[in-house]
């Protein structure tokens, strides 16, 4: 999934359900995070996401070593939400049920993105499919809380809108109307007019 902001750009210092896990101690065969939220996590997520309600919350992932010093996570992030509907502002139900798939890498690891590597052009890709570049992070302990609640928060629909409701016709989508009300439109039939009564 492309994601729409990385965490750097909008850090989540304390998840709602909180998921360490110590790199060093991961096997072969991975370690098993699965966490579903309670009402007051779910209050609590409602609140931080900004949406009008969050029925349910929960995770499923299993996190494999990569390359010695890194992590792999798959699984995914699921729930029921309800957002206001852009037109309306009634309750529209939302189910999420996303794919929760990211390579973590230490800092400094020579296999993390650096985009100022001039011998790569600043380019590392790490899953030929196109998936998102690793994420990088410090210490030994990582919390998979932290990418599973940034991943459920960007698979909420944008524009949520209750079926059959459509959009009300804005004024840029008829461009004789857009014309009309640009002001520098309205100068330039002024300054015409002004023009053809001084010649009169």
């Amino acid at each position: 999934m492309a994601r729409k902001e990385t965490m750097e750009d909008n850090p989540i210092i304390d998840p709602v359900l909180s998921l360490p896990v110590t790199i060093a101690r991961l096997k072969s065969l991975g370690e098993t995070v699965k966490a579903s939220a309670d009402a007051a996590t779910c209050e609590k997520l409602r609140e931080r996401l900004g949406v009008l309600a969050v029925h349910s919350y929960s995770v499923d992932a299993k996190v494999f070593p990569w390359k010695k010093t890194g992590a792999r996570i798959e699984g995914r992030v699921m729930g029921e939400v309800e957002q206001a509907c852009v037109v309306t502002l009634q309750p529209v139900p939302e189910t999420i049920d996303e794919p929760l798939v990211l390579t973590l890498l230490p800092e400094g690891s020579p296999f993390a993105l650096r985009a100022n590597n001039t011998e790569t052009g600043g380019e590392m890709v790490v899953d030929p499919e196109g998936e998102d570049p690793p994420e990088t992070f410090s210490g030994d302990e990582v919390d998979i809380g932290v990418y599973a609640e940034e991943f459920f928060a960007m698979a909420l629909d944008d524009y949520p809108r209750l079926p059959g409701v459509e959009f009300d016709g804005h004024m840029e989508d008829d461009p004789a109307k857009s014309d009309e009300n640009k002001p520098f439109a309205a100068l330039a039939g002024l300054k015409d007019k002004l023009s053809k009564d001084d010649q009169n």
